[in-house]
């Protein structure tokens, strides 16, 4: 006897396992995904941020070697064009290289800056507009990063790149051109109050280490190497990126030996 086939009607019960699976998965793909574009944006961002550094620093290093020129022109080498403002009354930069306060100013006439020995000893923490800190610091400490004058005659405060030495102007990107403060700091030969604050000339009639063991002194008393007759300048160079918020200062100390007597 022949059984005829049995078909139950009820669907079979499923346990929805890879549904579960494939989501946990697409879960899995997704954070790395989201992961994987985070990182990518965070680097693009870490390489921007030290593209435009870069550029910034290379600004202020084009700015420091400007106002070395600027200072100190070799008269063997002419200027690569017609400088906006020339230096062309400058007694400093005669053979006899003399330091006057008409020159060097306390509001930075030129962008050249000889301030009173006190101004140096106002604490960061008590500078402000009206109690002037050092020039090269911020304006809001009383620094002279703020430009006035509409003559070369009247000029003060930074030096943009070039205005007295006819180099042209950098090339994008930088968001403004750079510029510098040169400071006026002294001659260690007769104040003695430079010994002690690295401020020693190294010239070859004294040696780099002399110098350096004088500078290391801390009152003039304790130095028995011959202090050298020297200038002492202080030049502050700002340079910018392709953005506001990108800025970099440089400094560098740069001295001149007094021509001798005669």
């Amino acid at each position: 006897m022949i059984h005829p086939a049995k078909f139950s009607s009820v669907p079979p019960r499923q346990a929805g396992v890879a549904l579960v699976v494939v989501l946990i998965f697409m879960l899995a793909l997704t954070t790395i995904a989201v992961f994987a574009s985070r990182n990518a944006t965070m680097g693009e961002r870490q390489s921007r941020n030290e593209t435009e550094y870069q550029i910034a620093r290379q600004a202020a290093e084009a700015a420091l070697r400007d106002a070395e020129r600027d200072l100190y022109p070799d008269p063997a080498v002419p200027p690569p064009a017609t400088p906006a403002c020339p230096r062309t009354g400058s007694v400093f930069r005669t053979n006899d290289r003399v330091v006057s306060s008409g020159e060097f100013t306390s509001d930075c006439l030129g962008g050249q800056c000889w301030v009173p020995a006190a101004q140096y000893a106002v604490p960061w923490s008590a500078a402000s507009g009206g109690n002037r800190g050092e020039p090269w610091w911020p304006t809001s400490k009383g620094g002279m990063w703020t430009k006035s004058g509409t003559t070369c005659a009247t000029y003060k405060g930074p030096v943009p790149l070039g205005r007295y030495t006819g180099v042209p102007a950098l090339p994008l990107p930088p968001l403004k051109q750079p510029d510098y403060l040169i400071e006026y700091l002294g001659d260690p030969a007769q104040d003695t109050a430079l010994v002690g604050k690295g401020f020693q000339c190294a010239t070859p009639l004294i040696g780099v280490g002399a110098a350096l063991a004088a500078a290391d002194q801390t009152n003039a008393a304790a130095v028995t190497t011959p202090l050298m007759s020297c200038y002492l300048f202080r030049i502050t160079a700002r340079g910018f990126g392709p953005s506001a918020n990108t800025e970099v200062m440089m400094q560098s100390y740069f001295s001149i030996v007094k021509p001798s007597a005669s």
